[in-house]
């Protein structure tokens, strides 16, 4: 089998240790799926007699509404992660650039393109700058940026996405823009681009409740563009009952619970300011997060291991471009939750003197 890079690995962690880890490897909401959506899914299972919506139309009426764009606009599919597939299959590109450190499934997606990579400095704290508007030239055929950037955790300022997106659409590049943790942003509306689809029609946003709703093993994300023949495509880029019943259930249910949104982005952004300082107090590097995860450097290379021994999970970013050996990206969950990982991390450094 191949490595298993991705977060939220507790299959392998049970068949090495037993029982269940504190997973904070993947960063889902720690308040959990709300008790609604919870009721939607139970309701569907008598449903699933019959084939899914091979067109999600309810979810899609549900995001719609939710979002304020049209239905047509909206592309459903299997979490977020099949959604970037497609788009690779029915985009093409020939050259891509891509934002590094950023999310590693990009690059597996656009594994026929030639990339381009556009390096985020670390005494930058990882900021996107107007160094990238120069690398975004006549025939690059798409950008694909993060915002919030996984897993930095920073957004874009919102006049440079915007000169971003002006300068791809003069050029005739695709801008795919990954907003799939905007969710957990106490100030969302400020860094979406969602008013730009109409007039740019090779803007493409992608979005996900995976994270929000605490809903990983459903798998449910979309895609919003104004573009008619790339939603087209996107239908005839893999089978059409990619969706399941449970999972459009999940989200028509989901789209109608931007509350909990908003009361966990407030909730996670308290817990974020307690986690990120009682990290720096222990030396470790943190870099400043605007979402429900944190990037930090340690001294100690094999913290993951380390951790997952004493029943912490922890996502290590050996194997991503742009950071390496040393570097880890923590879920932010509850204060009970923060205080166990510091208390692992403090017996570490206990045994270590």
């Amino acid at each position: 089998m191949p490595a298993y890079v991705h977060g939220g690995d507790v299959y392998t962690y049970a068949s090495r240790y037993g029982g269940a880890p504190l997973d904070l490897s993947a960063n889902i909401n720690p308040f959990g799926t709300p008790e609604g959506v919870r009721q939607a899914m139970q309701d569907a299972l008598s449903r699933c007699a019959c084939y899914p919506d091979p067109f999600c139309r309810a979810a899609r009426r549900a995001i719609s509404a939710a979002e304020g764009v049209p239905a047509d606009w909206l592309y459903c599919g299997n979490g977020a992660a099949d959604v970037l597939d497609r788009l690779a299959a029915a985009l093409r590109p020939r050259t891509a650039l891509l934002t590094v450190p950023t999310f590693a499934a990009y690059e597996r997606t656009l594994a026929g393109a030639q990339l381009r990579f556009h390096p985020l400095r670390v005494e930058e704290e990882f900021t996107l700058t107007g160094r990238l508007l120069d690398d975004i030239v006549p025939g690059l055929d798409a950008v694909y940026l993060c915002n919030p950037n996984n897993p930095t955790g920073r957004t874009a300022d919102p006049a440079l996405l915007r000169a971003v997106a002006r300068r791809c659409a003069a050029n005739g590049t695709w801008l795919v823009v990954d907003e799939c943790f905007s969710d957990f942003l106490t100030d969302s509306a400020q860094h979406t681009l969602k008013d730009l689809l109409g007039a740019q029609p090779r803007l493409v946003l992608l979005r996900a409740y995976t994270k929000m709703y605490a809903v990983p093993g459903v798998r449910f994300g979309w895609c919003m563009t104004a573009n008619a023949a790339l939603v087209d495509a996107l239908y005839r880029a893999g089978q059409p009952w990619n969706v399941s019943v449970i999972a459009q259930a999940c989200a028509e249910a989901a789209a109608r619970e931007q509350d909990y949104a908003q009361r966990t982005a407030a909730r996670i952004a308290d817990e974020r300011a307690y986690l990120a300082e009682e990290l720096q107090r222990r030396g470790l590097n943190v870099y400043k997060s605007e979402v429900n995860f944190l990037l930090f450097r340690a001294a100690e290379q094999d913290l993951q291991q380390q951790l997952a021994a004493r029943g912490v999970l922890l996502r290590s970013m050996l194997h991503d471009r742009g950071l390496g050996a040393g570097w880890y990206r923590t879920a932010v969950k509850t204060r009970q939750d923060s205080r166990t990982l510091l208390a692992a991390l403090d017996e570490i450094r206990r045994e270590e003197r």
